[in-house]
């Protein structure tokens, strides 16, 4: 028997903690359907959980970051960057 899809929950643009959470999650789901070299259904994947500030936000993202998980994680990682004390 196969294992459940791992769980991904609705980002809303809290702050660093939460998006490094979405990230990893986004990943684990890619690596689980197969999909992690597949950048632009990742990022069709990612699209419908982003909500509050974090659906403006991606809104107003250019069409090719939107459409490319690459593009979109490295904007995810620029606009909620890690402090710079969180050693962990």
């Amino acid at each position: 028997m196969s294992s459940p899809p791992p769980t991904v929950e609705s980002f809303k643009g809290a702050n660093w903690e939460e998006c490094h959470k979405f990230i990893v999650a986004i990943r684990a789901r890619a690596l689980w359907e197969g999909k992690q070299r597949d950048p632009a259904w990742i990022a069709d994947f990612a699209a419908p959980l982003f909500w509050r500030k974090a659906l403006s936000w991606h809104c107003r993202l250019p069409e090719d970051v939107r459409q490319d998980w690459s593009k979109l994680e490295i904007a995810l990682i620029d606009r909620w960057p890690e402090p710079e004390d969180d050693d962990e």
